[in-house]
């Protein structure tokens, strides 16, 4: 895709942000009928949003990299993602996709429980790989770790990882921290970190903000600069490191 018709298609992709501008999630919530909520697709179309942008950015500042997600639910956000790789051409992309498949786990002290509870969004691994066999989707392409975070990402050993797009949809405080440590050394300069429930909690002294502000304190070496809101809870951010790791 040129540059010129990146520009096209995102003034139409402006033009169309309706349900019908994002095809893969409209097929999941046909096919999953009333299942889903007004408020869930109107969450999934946000996000769509993002990915799609977020892919654009990528192609047109020539940043490589792998896609990674951590809270999947039903794949929504995941299809989307594979069809930004298709619209833009990048049949090397490699999917690495993490959930507990179980639903949130039990809330900490920090996490209170006026906004999630345990065992909510809960998917099973066999739901998410049938949206995904679907769309079609290429598994040889995708990388499925189930569990929580705190006990499959220390120690977990990938060949090379470089992500270069990262959808965060952990809810909560101690759900983000593991998987914040775990992205560490796993970023490309100038990658997207998209945090779906940035605002979810009225206080940055909760959720995914307080996680992130305790691991920018970690890491001065890495600093975030504000990108694109998406949704009403959704906001992104691009990676800069400040010197060379």
């Amino acid at each position: 895709m040129t540059f010129r018709s990146l520009i096209y298609w995102m003034a139409a992709r402006k033009r169309s942000l309706n349900r019908r501008g994002f095809p893969a999630i409209n097929n999941l919530f046909h096919s999953a009928g009333s299942h889903n909520s007004h408020t869930q697709g109107e969450l999934a179309y946000g996000s769509a949003e993002i990915v799609h942008k977020g892919f654009a950015y990528l192609m047109n500042n020539h940043i490589e990299g792998d896609y990674a997600e951590f809270g999947v639910f039903e794949g929504s956000t995941t299809l989307e993602a594979w069809a930004a790789s298709r619209i833009f051409g990048l049949n090397d992309l490699k999917f690495f996709v993490f959930d507990s498949f179980q639903g949130l786990p039990e809330l900490e002290a920090m996490d209170g429980n006026e906004v999630f509870t345990k065992g909510q969004f809960s998917s099973s691994l066999e739901g998410f790989t049938r949206n995904l066999n679907r769309e079609k989707v290429d598994f040889n392409r995708f990388h499925i770790f189930p569990g929580f975070y705190d006990t499959t990402l220390p120690g977990l050993k990938l060949v090379d990882p470089q992500f270069a797009f990262v959808f965060i949809d952990c809810d909560l405080y101690s759900s983000t921290v593991p998987v914040l440590e775990f992205l560490t050394d796993k970023l490309v300069q100038g990658a997207i970190l998209a945090f779906d429930d940035w605002y979810c909690y009225d206080s940055p002294q909760k959720g995914e903000r307080r996680a992130v502000s305790e691991w920018l304190q970690k890491n001065p070496n890495i600093e975030l600069l504000e990108y694109n809101n998406f949704h009403w809870a959704g906001k992104s951010f691009i990676v800069n490191f400040l010197k060379s790791r």
